[in-house]
């Protein structure tokens, strides 16, 4: 049975667990080891049980505890090639963990732990950065994708179709608007290389729902340019000819997850 645990979530941290407590994979590590650890713990998972840790991108809230956690677990790391050079060269990975290059977009998955893993490439402002759509042992499909700026034509072919996904609502527009961000950081946030909006993200989300997808996360909202409620009530007012609880569930993913799992 398919699971994904949320554990991290936001501009601060990243962290999300597919799998049960025997095996599953780590999409990104963006928190301490120790705190990693902890959250696995508080979800009655083994750190032993992460397989491969996929990491999307090289920015710090994503990769944070990548150096310790290797170091301690020897956990196998998979990442694009621009993303896998630069983790070896800036010693973010331990040398006591296998590292392999997973392609992107070339619609080649890597087999780890008995899930299929496929990247796609994510328009955002670093050297490669790419969602992952996985394929599980119970012939689910779930997707993780967010840090992107707009959803392109490949995005959306590559989160089409999945039972659940994990997708981005960064900002409500009006909150970056009038905050207190610097205006060069509010523009690059909202350019087509930044973050998606809750209204973006409510558009896509209607799309994934018209060809099947019936799980949805709310995933990396800003802790200061969105709140959940603001991110919920943007996403179900664009999904007002579905009904909620019937056609589709929709969660926000905590900033840090003390112990809610969805299944599949």
């Amino acid at each position: 049975m398919a699971r994904i645990y949320p554990l991290f979530s936001s501009s601060k941290g990243n962290a999300t667990f597919i799998g049960n407590k025997k095996s599953g994979i780590l999409i990104d590590s963006g928190v301490s080891c120790k705190m990693l650890t902890q959250a696995l713990l508080d979800n009655g998972l083994s750190p032993t049980a992460v397989q491969g840790i996929f990491i999307t991108h090289e920015h710090s809230d994503h990769i944070k505890g990548l150096k310790i956690f290797t170091k301690n677990y020897h956990t196998p790391v998979y990442a694009g090639d621009k993303n896998l050079d630069f983790l070896i060269s800036a010693d973010y990975i331990s040398p006591n963990s296998r590292v392999e290059e997973i392609g992107v977009d070339d619609d080649k998955p890597v087999e780890c732990g008995g899930y299929q893993i496929y990247a796609f490439s994510t328009p955002h402002d670093t050297r490669q950065s790419n969602g992952y759509r996985i394929n599980t042992p119970d012939n689910k499909t779930i997707t993780i994708c967010t840090d992107l700026g707009e959803v392109t034509e490949n995005v959306h072919k590559n989160v089409c179709g999945s039972d659940l996904v994990l997708f981005e609502a960064n900002y409500d527009e009006l909150m970056l608007k009038n905050g207190s961000y610097p205006y060069m950081l509010k523009k690059r946030i909202a350019s087509n290389h930044g973050h998606l909006s809750n209204d973006a993200s409510g558009a896509e989300i209607e799309n994934l729902l018209n060809t099947g997808t019936t799980r949805i996360i709310l995933g990396h909202l800003s802790q200061q340019n969105n709140t959940p409620v603001k991110a919920r009530e943007t996403i179900e007012n664009r999904l007002s000819g579905f009904k909620s609880g019937v056609d589709y569930i929709l969660k926000v993913a905590p900033v840090f997850n003390e112990g809610e799992v969805v299944t599949l």
